[in-house]
């Protein structure tokens, strides 16, 4: 079995990669991800970009080794054809042991993940689960450091450690599910949306958390996000997607500035235009 090798350079390679879900309720077979290739080097940041359906939720969720994590069988991301790696470990059949060792050092902040927190846990202990559940002697003093650490950068009182999911706002809730992801100290942390819900005056906060975390570790991002503050602050390199395929990449700047493809110009006037004005609830 492959062990993820954390010093990979690319940490992640993907050729050709298409990605299905399978057929459901009588329908056919639907393909999210049609033929992308790109590579994202070791410490690199790179941001996914696409409108709704363009499938790059799909692509993020598949690279960070949970395409086969959902319940719901219709949910479950197939891969159909060329091919990805991570950390040198193919994702091609990736089995549930494989997976395991791989998303161990493969941070994952899903879509609006502040609202899938499990309502049982208090914040001190949503953050504790990752690392609990993977060891059971660890440095509690450090880590206590870190945390605080952390909740500082993001603005939350520590008092919040003893809250739960629901007597927070929606915009704090999100904030956890950050620092939730950190926890493990992640090589590659794969982020979709991470200032969703988020109002306009906290959402550089969670900019400024992802830059202390990647000052501090190093780490490779892969982030798909809409808001050019967060663009700006972190991200060297984009992939924009369309109806599942790639319609531009490259430097951030260079791609934007130069767009040759209709949908690429319009996203650069549309992100330009709605910077920081996006609302949202705290």
């Amino acid at each position: 079995m492959a062990k993820p090798v954390v010093e990979a350079d690319p940490i992640v390679r993907v050729s050709d990669l298409s990605l299905s879900y399978p057929a459901h309720a009588g329908g056919r077979e639907f393909e999210a991800v049609e033929g992308v290739s790109f590579d994202l080097a070791r410490g690199g940041v790179m941001a996914l970009l696409g409108e709704s359906g363009s499938g790059k939720s799909t692509l993020a969720r598949f690279l960070a080794g949970r395409g086969s994590d959902a319940g719901d069988r219709s949910a479950r991301i197939r891969l159909t054809g060329g091919a990805a790696s991570v950390m040198d470990v193919s994702l091609r059949r990736l089995g549930r042991r494989a997976g395991a060792r791989l998303t161990a050092y493969v941070g994952h902040l899903g879509q609006d993940a502040g609202a899938t927190l499990t309502p049982e846990l208090n914040v001190g202990d949503l953050l504790l689960e990752p690392i609990v559940e993977r060891s059971k002697h660890f440095d509690r003093e450090a880590l206590g450091e870190r945390i605080a650490e952390m909740m500082d950068i993001v603005a939350l009182p520590l008092a919040k450690l003893q809250e739960y999911p629901y007597e927070l706002s929606k915009g704090q809730r999100q904030r956890v599910a950050v620092m939730r992801a950190l926890m493990l100290d992640p090589a590659l942390l794969i982020a979709d949306e991470p200032t969703l819900g988020v109002d306009a005056n906290n959402r550089p906060k969670i900019v400024d958390l992802l830059r202390w975390y990647r000052e501090r570790t190093a780490a490779t991002m892969l982030l798909i996000s809409h808001d050019i503050g967060m663009l700006e602050a972190l991200v060297e390199n984009v992939l924009v997607m369309q109806h599942g395929r790639t319609v531009g990449h490259g430097d951030i700047n260079e791609i934007f500035r130069h767009a040759d493809h209709g949908y690429v110009q319009l996203l650069a006037q549309a992100l330009r235009a709605t910077a920081y004005d996006e609302i949202a609830e705290e």
